[in-house]
């Protein structure tokens, strides 16, 4: 009888603390891992794929965000470069997004945004990348599909914290549905230094979810409606036909600019691109920027500055990029009152790869007195450009309709 070649294959994986190993080795039919910034998430799941599609081969298993555009550069670039060895992959077929393993066991790759693709499914395990983007429906949708036999049943998901209202929040950590590993970003010894110094310039809430790991809502904020389970949202292409308004802030070491898209269906403002390009930066420089973001889109109004930066306007004029005083300037409690208004009805949403803003928004808070009461004083409200210019462009919007049957709705300014 030939003898049988044994080969040895070497994982690439290996923990980087106890959280992020307990999670992947957990039998649990419901397993979260909620993690910082840098707290290993995205492999963690992978390696739980993985492991599970050699544990049972001929295995069926599906790693999923909500859009499926947006795993290419993200999970399966985790997948395919820092998890799975080369020598356990047969096939892959791009197109389709599925992975097929010398053992048999398959892995797809797919987005929540083709639910007819996904229902009909027979699946031995799920990995839910970003499941903070998700909601219970999802959930229960993809547990429906867990029908495979002969298989260990799992659902698990990866996510960083968002508000305790969230559906994740409510099921593992009050409702105790499942295992729950947390981590935040310190725990991570492989972080490079300067990554960690910062992740310590964030402040209030930013730093409590996405640097500690916690779970806390919008208390203190000076934008505390903003309703960020309704409101941020996937990346998509904009139309072209959506107009496009601009709000900018001078700040001379660090200017900062928001690019809002309004859909004229709904009237509902899109916020597609951040700038903060820090200091080196002339007026030249920041439109030729602000010009490459717009390429091919309708820009109609751009807004900005305090009323005694004129000639800062008239400076972004003369490049080709006209500033309009916005109409509530030297008002600035009114504008933050007009944006809170707009958060209220949910009239503003906000891609949610945009990191920057996420970070001041999530920041911008009140001032407290000694003995812990919100004061009407904004922290460093100084250091917050893009909050400042949020509320130069959106104060400059009144959220009502002329309902006409067959046409657009017409929107105030």
């Amino acid at each position: 009888m030939p003898e049988t070649e044994t080969r040895t294959i070497r994982l690439n994986y290996e923990p980087i603390n106890k959280t992020q190993a307990d999670y992947v080795n957990s039998k649990a039919t419901r397993v979260l891992f909620s993690g910082a910034f840098g707290a290993g998430k995205s492999v963690a799941l992978c390696t739980k794929a993985l492991k599970l599609s050699l544990d049972y081969p001929g295995n069926f298993g599906l790693i999923c965000r909500k859009v499926r555009a947006t795993l290419a550069q993200t999970t399966l670039k985790t997948f395919m470069e820092l998890v799975c060895p080369g020598e356990l992959i047969a096939d892959y077929n791009k197109s389709e997004g599925l992975v097929t393993l010398t053992n048999k066991s398959q892995v797809l790759f797919g987005g929540l945004d083709d639910p007819l693709k996904l229902g009909s499914l027979n699946l031995g395990w799920c990995g839910i990348d970003e499941a903070i983007e998700t909601n219970e429906t999802d959930w229960k949708m993809l547990e429906g599909r867990l029908r495979l036999p002969g298989v260990l049943h799992q659902i698990f998901a990866a996510t960083n914290p968002g508000p305790p209202a969230h559906y994740l929040y409510l099921m593992f950590f009050e409702a105790k549905r499942g295992e729950v590993f947390q981590a935040s970003s310190l725990e991570n010894p492989e972080l490079p230094e300067d990554y960690k110094l910062r992740l310590g310039e964030f402040e209030g809430t930013y730093y409590q979810r996405y640097v500690l790991g916690r779970w806390v809502g919008m208390e203190g904020l000076v934008y505390s409606a903003f309703d960020e389970r309704a409101c941020l949202v996937s990346r998509f292409e904009i139309p072209k036909r959506w107009l496009i308004h601009t709000g900018h802030d001078f700040g001379v070491a660090n200017p900062g600019a928001l690019f809002y898209a309004q859909d004229p269906d709904t009237g509902n403002y899109y916020l597609f691109a951040e700038y903060l390009p820090g200091e080196g930066y002339g007026i030249y420089d920041h439109v030729q920027a602000f010009k490459r973001i717009t390429t091919d889109l309708n820009v109609i109004k751009r807004v900005g500055g305090s009323h005694q930066e004129k000639e800062i306007r008239e400076g972004y004029t003369a490049q080709g990029w006209p500033i309009t005083e916005p109409k509530h300037s030297q008002d600035r409690k009114l504008q933050i009152t007009k944006v809170q208004a707009l958060h209220r009805l949910n009239k503003v949403f906000v891609f949610n790869d945009l990191r920057e803003y996420m970070r001041e928004k999530f920041s911008f808070a009140w001032d407290k007195s000694p003995d812990g009461q919100l004061l009407e004083k904004i922290q460093d409200e100084a250091k917050f450009h893009l909050m400042a210019a949020e509320r130069y462009i959106l104060s400059d919007f009144t959220p009502e309709t002329i309902p006409e049957q067959g046409k657009i709705p017409v929107w105030k300014y």
